[in-house]
């Protein structure tokens, strides 16, 4: 008789396929003893038969249905299958061909009779309750692991690494997310920050290439404030971080920041694009954004949801020069002055987070819409926005310290880079733009600037 034989492992941690080679010598011996003639060794190393495409165990059955082999051997029944799905598939073609099963390590089987198909059906249904048993069982160790601040990843996290269960800050590349935290604090795009650490030569913790999606999975993990996650639930626990609180949920807060996603590309250009807001019944104060307009290719300002257009420089004119006034008046200085307790709002910046973390479970537990939640996120985002920029200026870091006292303000402001001078927009006013009759001239009036308090 020709044999078959198939071997499988499911979890190859070295990559030898020493697992896989014992199966084969044992079955190899069993086949020898049976008189057989072995046709052909069919191998899936490193491959689970519960998840994914086992490539030699689809191969084994067309060549089984083809009546290439008349017998197939293995070291046990749990190496062919563990689902019903593939008891099922191995059936449909024992059945055509008479395939007989011989194992190591458990009993014959013969497919072709009825008592066989039984007893393999009772095999099976017993390996997938293994099957599920395992990963419950994985899911409670996982989960206590957890609890005590241990983690066990199979693909180290810039920054990090460990020792057995003991988890280490690798310092260079933790100077080099301080860095990057710093500078995207300050107003420089994820896209530059990219580009200047593939230049560097700065790999990931893979050796690859940065990308802005990788950057900014890395930065938003809690992991790099010393939080312990399990599949999203904080465990209380503080491990070894790299950025400190406060730093990690400004971060956060600036990388999450749904208004980013209006943005026409990752490098801003135009200095209100997604700043400007849409001043039309039914906008919602839409962002507006920087776009050309009509076939002499105008620059204007956009709303996407009603196409107010206005036009770009005349705009920025209005904005600049009504800033500069503003900066230059004596009591400008204020400010920059701080009277607020930076403590009560930090911790208002808290309590609005937790509030924005909790709608998720609203959603999952059907208390409020998935359109509700949205507009809900989006309105205590921009709560903890405006109070960030108030801590910012209370601290002495506001982006206005640049201008104000400057001899030249409107020169100094021209002088600033592009990110910066947004910043300054922000914090200070927001900016509306007001929609005119058809056929109506610009004019300053359709400019609505908002000052914010301080």
């Amino acid at each position: 008789m020709k044999a078959a034989i198939y071997v499988r492992q499911s979890l190859d941690k070295s990559g030898e396929g020493a697992a896989v080679d014992r199966q084969l010598a044992e079955c190899e011996a069993l086949a020898s003893e049976k008189g057989w003639t072995v046709g052909e060794v069919y191998r899936d190393n490193d491959a689970s038969a519960t998840k994914g495409v086992r490539k030699d165990w689809t191969r084994l059955l067309a060549d089984l249905d083809a009546g290439r082999h008349d017998v197939l051997v293995c070291w046990h029944t749990d190496r062919l299958y563990r689902r019903l799905r593939d008891l099922a598939d191995l059936l449909e073609v024992a059945e055509r061909r008479n395939i007989r099963i011989a194992t190591v390590a458990a009993s014959d089987m013969d497919l072709s009779t009825p008592s066989g198909r039984f007893m393999a059906g009772q095999m099976a249904g017993v390996a997938r309750y293994e099957v599920e048993q395992k990963g419950a069982r994985q899911v409670t160790a996982n989960r206590a692991r957890a609890q005590k601040g241990i983690s066990l990843w199979t693909r180290r996290p810039f920054g990090f690494d460990r020792e057995g269960h003991e988890v280490f800050i690798v310092e260079s590349e933790a100077e080099v997310l301080r860095q990057v935290a710093a500078d995207l604090l300050s107003g420089t795009s994820l896209a530059s920050t990219v580009r200047d650490l593939n230049a560097r030569g700065v790999p990931t913790s893979l050796g690859g290439r940065w990308t802005v999606t990788t950057l900014k999975n890395v930065l938003l993990r809690p992991r790099v404030a010393g939080r312990v996650v399990y599949k999203g639930e904080d465990m209380g626990v503080q491990g070894p971080a790299i950025l400190d609180a406060r730093t990690y949920d400004r971060l956060s807060a600036l990388l999450t920041d749904p208004r980013r996603k209006n943005a026409p590309s990752v490098a801003v250009k135009y200095l209100l694009s997604g700043l400007a807001l849409c001043g039309r019944d039914g906008c919602g104060l839409e962002p507006m954004m920087a776009t050309t307009n009509g076939g002499q290719r105008v620059h204007v300002y956009r709303c996407r949801k009603c196409y107010l257009v206005r036009h770009r420089e005349r705009v920025d004119e209005v904005v600049l020069g009504t800033i500069a006034a503003r900066l230059s008046r004596p009591d400008a200085a204020s400010l920059l002055s701080s009277t607020v307790d930076v403590t009560a709002l930090r911790e208002k910046v808290v309590e609005l987070r937790d509030r924005r973390d909790g709608l998720a479970s609203l959603l999952a537990e059907g208390l409020l819409g998935a359109s509700a939640v949205k507009v809900q996120a989006t309105k205590l985002g921009g709560q903890i926005d405006d109070l960030e920029r108030a801590i910012a200026t209370a601290e002495g870091s506001s982006p206005l310290s640049d201008v104000i006292g400057a001899p030249d303000v409107a020169a100094r402001l021209e002088a600033l880079p592009i990110l910066r001078l947004r910043e300054v927009v922000r914090t200070l006013c927001e900016v509306v733009i007001l929609p005119a009759g058809k056929g109506v001239r610009f004019n300053p009036d359709q400019v609505r600037i908002e000052w914010r308090s301080h």
